[in-house]
């Protein structure tokens, strides 16, 4: 590595880790803020909380790194300019692409590492933090009900029910179907089911058991009958699954699952690409930054980080908004993950080049 690119490379990092910190922190602490009307009346432990509160850090890290990128960017080439450092390489030979590619290349090595840390760290803290917060912070499935729920039970096991009761372990109407190497095996049809914690099973209450055969149906009704099903009322709440739980691999799995059980796998499509295009918000944000570093070089840092912290928010605005276009089937999954990095990806290679020629 030559001895100018381990200059702009410190150049870029100091501020970069700087801005990381700062900039999580504040999003951290609004998140945290936002929630401190639950985590006071919580009645999980000190130990549970501040566990949640750490496993969230990955999390808001990983979503302000590209404004951290920025920031770097910024900070690293205006100061290059107010320090009398860019004249002084110009006038040894330098080209005005010699010194940001240095900076450019910074971007690219954070473009990888984000993506590793989504692959990777990321899935693991954030699923954990999302089950303390739902089962032991703040519990909504104690007072949550549901109607008119269609759930997986386990493998072959489909129930469906009126009203689902969590926290007092009821089915009302409850439907359970088991499938067997030949389609539906036997159907549970009850008025009402309680979970027994003494065996561990669902009891159902004034129904019909049917059993199929060779396209015969055999009926028993029951006033009382202890079934088999062994799932728990908290393993039966539908939960959605954030994309931010899993990897890309992970993903592809779930999406798989949803789409044989009948769930459009169109929000999965976008969230996929969006895992992808993510990441390289960083390289093409820091392009972005140099031809606007190169425009400010006169003025104090406070604007760099204004301009940082504008431009930034307007990006990641502009990547919700695609998103959310591509999860209404508006935009193809692609071009709703792409289109933000499109835009401003276009518009630092048209400054840059406008700049460099």
């Amino acid at each position: 590595m030559k001895i100018f690119t381990r200059y702009m490379v410190g150049r870029f990092f100091r501020p970069f880790l700087f801005g990381l910190g700062i900039f999580a922190l504040l999003i951290f602490l609004g998140d945290m803020f936002d929630k401190l009307n639950y985590l006071v009346k919580s009645k999980a432990s000190m130990l549970l909380i501040l566990q949640y509160l750490w496993l969230e850090v990955p999390y808001w890290s990983v979503r302000v790194i590209p404004m951290a990128t920025l920031l770097a960017t910024l900070v690293a080439i205006t100061g290059f300019v107010q320090s009398g450092e860019w004249l002084a390489v110009q006038a040894s030979g330098f080209q005005t692409k010699a010194f940001w590619q240095p900076v450019l290349l910074c971007s690219l090595a954070v473009t990888l590492l984000s993506f590793a840390a989504q692959e990777t760290v990321l899935p693991a803290c954030f699923s954990r933090a999302r089950r303390l917060w739902q089962d032991k912070i703040h519990p909504e499935w104690e007072w949550d009900k549901y109607f008119d729920i269609a759930l997986v039970g386990g493998p072959g096991r489909f129930l469906q029910a009126k009203l689902f009761l969590p926290k007092e372990g009821k089915l009302e109407r409850p439907t359970l179907e088991k499938l067997g190497p030949e389609g539906l095996d036997s159907q549970l049809d009850a008025k009402l089911a309680l979970w027994d914690k003494t065996s561990s099973r669902w009891v159902f209450f004034d129904g019909v058991e049917r059993r199929f055969a060779l396209g015969v149906v055999h009926e028993s009704p029951f006033d009382k009958k202890i079934s088999d099903f062994d799932v728990p009322p908290r393993n039966l709440i539908p939960r959605t699954t954030n994309p931010d739980e899993m990897s890309l691999r992970e993903m592809k799995v779930y999406a798989d699952r949803m789409t044989q059980l009948g769930v459009p796998r169109l929000e999965f499509q976008v969230a996929a690409h969006a895992k992808v295009a993510y990441p390289f918000v960083n390289l093409i944000i820091c392009a972005l930054g140099i031809p606007i570093a190169l425009r400010l070089r006169q003025s104090p840092k406070i604007i760099s980080f204004c301009a940082a912290l504008f431009i930034s928010f307007l990006y990641l605005w502009l990547i919700e908004i695609g998103k959310s276009l591509g999860n209404g089937g508006r935009l193809p999954p692609f071009l709703a993950a792409w289109a933000a990095n499109i835009v401003f990806g276009s518009l630092a290679g048209l400054l840059i080049y406008r700049y460099d020629s």
